[in-house]
C-alpha cells in the first residue's frame, strides 16, 4: 500500500509541474518568440529549439515551437496586444523594452524556481543591476546581447598607412576617415570613411556617458541637454558628414552599410557585434581583410560601451504552472554552456555567463577567431546595460532622439542646436513618473 501511495503521489507531482496534458502523452507546448528570423540569427535559434525538442524537451514531454517577429519595436507591439493561444510562453524581448513588460506585470519572477539560485550566480553581474534583477528578483536572462564595435577595410587603412588599435579614439577615427575619403573632380564623396547607422540610444548615447554626462538620469530626464554634450554629439557627426568623409546613414539596419562596405564605397562602419559572422564572411567572399576595433572613444580613461540586444523571460499573463514549468526548463537550456557557446560562435553576440567565458572551446575558438574576442574584451572593460537607468519611458526619449537626428544628419534640415532645442521640447512631453 506504501508503495502504491508513492506512485500516486509521483503520479500526481508529474501531472502539477508539468500539467494534464501529459497524461495523454501530449508535450506542453511552448511558444518562443524571437527576432531572429534570417541568415546566422535563424540558424542558431533553430539549433537551439530542435537540440532543446530533442534531449529536454523528448525527457520532460515539452515541445517548443519558435516564431519570429520583424525586430525589437515590432516584438514589443506584438507581444503587448498578443493573448491566448498567440501569445509567447518565452519571448526575447529589446533589453530597453523590459521596463515595460515589468510595469505591465506581464514577467515571470522566476527566483524561486529550481536552479534559479545556481543560474543567477553564473551571470555577469551588470545582469543583477537591470530592471527585474535587483532586490532578490530575477526576471530576465541576458539571452542575446551585444556591444557595438567598429568593422573596418584593414586593406584601405593599410594603404593610407593608418593603424587601427583594437581600442580607438574619436581622433583616430577622424584621422583615418578623413585619410581614407575619396572625391571625384566634382568635389562628390566617391568612397566614405565612415558611416554612423541610426541607434541613438546604442551609439551616440555611449559618446555622451564617454564625455562625462548623461543621457539619461535615474529620475528621468536629460542632463546632456543642459551641459552641452548633447551639442557636442550632435555637432561633431554633422561636421563629419558635412565634411564628406562620414556618410549619412539610410536608417537603422546596416544592410546598406554592409553593400557599401563590400563594394570598396565605405571603408568602416558601426554596427553591433551580433552582425559579426555576416560581416566576417561578406568581406571574406569581397576579398577584404575585415578588420574589428572597440567602439570609438572620446576620452580612453572613461571608455563607454553600451551593452544592447535582448533578455528572454518567461510571460506570466495568461499561464498556468505546467507552462511557466515547462518555459522554465527552455530558459535554463538556454543559459547553459552548450547553447551560450553555439551562439556566440555562430553570430558574435556576447556570451554572458562567467562559465562559458571560461569555457576551454570558448577560449580556443577566440585564439583563432579574434575578431570575434573584441566585443567580449570590450564588454567586460568598458560595457554599460543599455537598460539603465531602468525607466520605463526611456524608449520614448530615444525615439525622439532618431527622429531629430534624422534632421540635423540625415536631411540635414536642421542645425545641431536646433535639434538640442527640440529635444528639451520632447522631453519636457515626457512624464518620468509613469
Amino acid at each position: 500500500m506504501k508503495k502504491l501511495l508513492c506512485i500516486l503521489l509521483a503520479a500526481i507531482l508529474t501531472v502539477s509541474l508539468f500539467g494534464v496534458a501529459l497524461a495523454d502523452d501530449k508535450p506542453v507546448e511552448i511558444l518562443f518568440w524571437t527576432t531572429r528570423a534570417s541568415g546566422s540569427q535563424a540558424t542558431v535559434v533553430n539549433h537551439e529549439v530542435d537540440t532543446f525538442n530533442e534531449t529536454i524537451g523528448k525527457e520532460k514531454g515539452i515541445h517548443v515551437t519558435h516564431e519570429a517577429q520583424a525586430g525589437y519595436p515590432e516584438i514589443w507591439a506584438a507581444f503587448s496586444t498578443a493573448s491566448g493561444d498567440v501569445s509567447p510562453d518565452v519571448v526575447a524581448l529589446g533589453n530597453t523594452y523590459i521596463p515595460y513588460a515589468l510595469d505591465e506585470d506581464a514577467l515571470v519572477d522566476v527566483s524561486g524556481m529550481e536552479g534559479a539560485e545556481e543560474l543567477k550566480a553564473n551571470l555577469m553581474s551588470w545582469v543583477h543591476e537591470i530592471a527585474g534583477n535587483t532586490d532578490g528578483q530575477l526576471h530576465s536572462f541576458p539571452y542575446i546581447r551585444s556591444t557595438p564595435v567598429l568593422y573596418y577595410n584593414k586593406d584601405l587603412a593599410d594603404e593610407v598607412g593608418v593603424t587601427i588599435p583594437e581600442q580607438l579614439t574619436i581622433d583616430q577615427l577622424v584621422e583615418f576617415g578623413e585619410k581614407v575619403m575619396q572625391k571625384d573632380e566634382n568635389g562628390v564623396t566617391t568612397r566614405y570613411g565612415f558611416e554612423l547607422l541610426q541607434d541613438f540610444g546604442y551609439y551616440n548615447a555611449a559618446w555622451i556617458y564617454q564625455l562625462g554626462s548623461e543621457y539619461l538620469a535615474s529620475e528621468g530626464g536629460s542632463p546632456a541637454l543642459e551641459d552641452g554634450t548633447m551639442l557636442k554629439v550632435l555637432s561633431d557627426w554633422r561636421k563629419w558628414v558635412d565634411d564628406g568623409w562620414c556618410r549619412p546613414f539610410d536608417g537603422q539596419k546596416d544592410s546598406g552599410a554592409l553593400s557599401e562596405f563590400t563594394a570598396g564605397r565605405l571603408a568602416s562602419y558601426i554596427a553591433s557585434c551580433s552582425k559579426m559572422a555576416g560581416v566576417v564572411k561578406a568581406a571574406k567572399e569581397a576579398g577584404i581583410t575585415l578588420g574589428v576595433a572597440m567602439f570609438p572613444t572620446y576620452d580612453v580613461n572613461n571608455h563607454v560601451a553600451e551593452i544592447g540586444g535582448a533578455n528572454v523571460a518567461i510571460v506570466k499573463t495568461g499561464k498556468d504552472d505546467a507552462k511557466i514549468a515547462a518555459a522554465w526548463e527552455f530558459v535554463k537550456y538556454l543559459m547553459s554552456d552548450d547553447a551560450q557557446y553555439f551562439n556566440a560562435i555562430n553570430t558574435g553576440y556576447c556570451p554572458c555567463t562567467l562559465s562559458v567565458a571560461e569555457n576551454e572551446a570558448m577560449k580556443q575558438f577566440w585564439a583563432e577567431n579574434p575578431v570575434y574576442a573584441v566585443p567580449f574584451n570590450q564588454l567586460m572593460a568598458a560595457g554599460r546595460a543599455q537598460e539603465l537607468p531602468p525607466l520605463a519611458r526611456a524608449q520614448d526619449f530615444t525615439k525622439a532622439c532618431e527622429v531629430v537626428a534624422g534632421k540635423v544628419i540625415q536631411s540635414r534640415e536642421s542645425t545641431p542646436e536646433q535639434g538640442v532645442e527640440e529635444l528639451k521640447l520632447e522631453e519636457s512631453y515626457i512624464d518620468w513618473a509613469e
